[in-house]
C-alpha cells in the first residue's frame, strides 16, 4: 500500500515551482543572489521549505512520522503560524509574511498565494469534508475560510473577508460573511 506522499511530486520539483512564484511575485530573475535571499533572508520562502521538508519527513525508515511530527512543531513555534499535517499544498506556494497563518486539513492548488493572519477551518465539529482552494487562487491578509468550501481556480478572497460558502473561478469575494463582488479579473480590490 502507498501513501499519499509516495504518490505527491517530487520535493525538488515542489521546491522549483515555488522559487518561481516567488520570483514572480518579487518581479526578480532566478540567480544566485536571489537564491540566496531567499533561502537565507526571506522568512516566506523558509516558512514554504519547512513545509516541503516535512512532506518526504515520512519516507524515513522507522523514525519519519515522529520526525515529522517534532518538525511540524519546531515550525509552529519558529514561525509563529500552523499548516496541518494533513493539509496537501500544490508547488508554487507564496507565502511572504508567515505570521499568524492557520490552516487546518485543507487541499491547496498550485500557484496560490496565503498573505498574513489567513485561517482556513472547520465551522464546527459537524463539518465533514475539507476545504479546497483552487489554483491561482489569491487569499488577502486576515481572510478566513470557515467549512468544506471550494474556492475556484483564480479567484480573489479579499483582505478580513469571512467566507461561509462556495467562491467561483475567477471571482472575488469580500466582506462578512463574504459576498462576490465581480470576476477577479475586472476588481480594483487593491488587493495586492
Amino acid at each position: 500500500m502507498t501513501d499519499a506522499s509516495s504518490r505527491s511530486p517530487r520535493f525538488r520539483t515542489l521546491v522549483q515551482q515555488d522559487i518561481a512564484h516567488f520570483a514572480r511575485r518579487d518581479g526578480e530573475a532566478i540567480t544566485r543572489g536571489f537564491l540566496l535571499r531567499l533561502f537565507l533572508l526571506t522568512q516566506g520562502f523558509q516558512f514554504v521549505l519547512a513545509r516541503r521538508i516535512q512532506d518526504v519527513l515520512p519516507r524515513l525508515p522507522l523514525v519519519g512520522r515522529p520526525a515529522r511530527r517534532i518538525w511540524w512543531w519546531w515550525t509552529c513555534r519558529r514561525f509563529g503560524a500552523e499548516l496541518a499535517i494533513d493539509a496537501t499544498f500544490g508547488g508554487g506556494l507564496y507565502i511572504p509574511h508567515p505570521y499568524g497563518i492557520v490552516v487546518g486539513a485543507c487541499t491547496v492548488g498550485r500557484d496560490v498565494t496565503i498573505l498574513q493572519n489567513v485561517t482556513i477551518g472547520t465551522r464546527s465539529s459537524d463539518d465533514i469534508g475539507r476545504a479546497t482552494i483552487g489554483d491561482g487562487t489569491y487569499l488577502a491578509a486576515g481572510a478566513v475560510i470557515l467549512g468544506p468550501v471550494r474556492i475556484g481556480a483564480g479567484a480573489r478572497i479579499g483582505a478580513n473577508a469571512v467566507v461561509l460558502q462556495d467562491v467561483a473561478a475567477g471571482e472575488a469575494a469580500v466582506g462578512v460573511p463574504a459576498r462576490t463582488v465581480r470576476s477577479a479579473h475586472n476588481a480594483d480590490l487593491h488587493l495586492n
